[in-house]
């Protein structure tokens, strides 16, 4: 049971879920901040949340983009300090808070919870991680072209080459590059017959030629 992918119809949600309030937060909101003491994790059921970071001098760097049915403050289930993300909402979202002193009689009712909130915790670490790796040590093409190959898997599948609309500033902030410069790449790959462009997004023409760049 993987709590990355899995949504509020799988039956294991009803345990963290059920007679709880759900909050909602428009577009905007921030859910919290590395100012706030983590003591809850969420489950979001719907909607989309941003995890960022924000530099001193205010750049934006994007970590994760949660997706309905994720968990999200995953530090909390660790030391109890503060989050070290920011966690915003990137459109109209609702979830659920669940204290970290109420997970451990929740994963007694559901040992098998507690296997899969480690393995989520893992599958977090091991997104972030590859995020800052790309950011330290990849091109912008290269970053860029690792992006559209994520985003289009993680909203169709792993033969997917469908890139749901996003600004060129969201995604400039998710590989630590200038929006300008996301927008002079873009037009390269178009250029280069890599993706076109259209209203409803991007879609990736020659995905064999992305995944060498987002390789090199």
């Amino acid at each position: 049971m993987s709590l990355m992918s899995d949504r509020y119809s799988d039956a294991g949600w009803s345990i963290l879920t059920d007679g709880r309030v759900v909050e909602r937060v428009e577009r905007g909101a921030l859910v919290y901040t590395p100012h706030h003491t983590a003591d809850s994790v969420f489950v979001l059921k719907s909607g989309t949340i941003s995890l960022f970071l924000r530099s001193n001098e205010g750049r934006v760097l994007t970590l994760r983009m949660i997706e309905a049915g994720q968990f999200f403050g995953h530090v909390a289930m660790s030391d109890g300090s503060c989050y070290d993300t920011y966690a915003q909402a990137v459109n109209q979202a609702s979830y659920v808070c669940i204290h970290r002193d109420e997970l451990p009689p929740l994963l007694e009712r559901a040992p098998e919870l507690g296997v899969a909130l480690l393995d989520d915790v893992a599958r977090h670490r091991a997104v972030v991680s590859r995020r800052l790796d790309e950011v330290a040590f990849k091109s912008v093409p290269a970053r860029l072209a690792s992006l559209l190959l994520d985003l289009a898997q993680r909203h169709g599948g792993p033969h997917a080459a469908n890139v749901p609309r996003h600004s060129h500033r969201q995604l400039a902030e998710m590989i630590n590059a200038y929006r300008e410069t996301v927008t002079k790449v873009i037009n390269q790959f178009h250029d280069a017959r890599l993706l076109t462009i259209d209203r409803s997004g991007i879609t990736l023409v020659n995905v064999r030629r992305l995944k060498e760049l987002a390789q090199s």
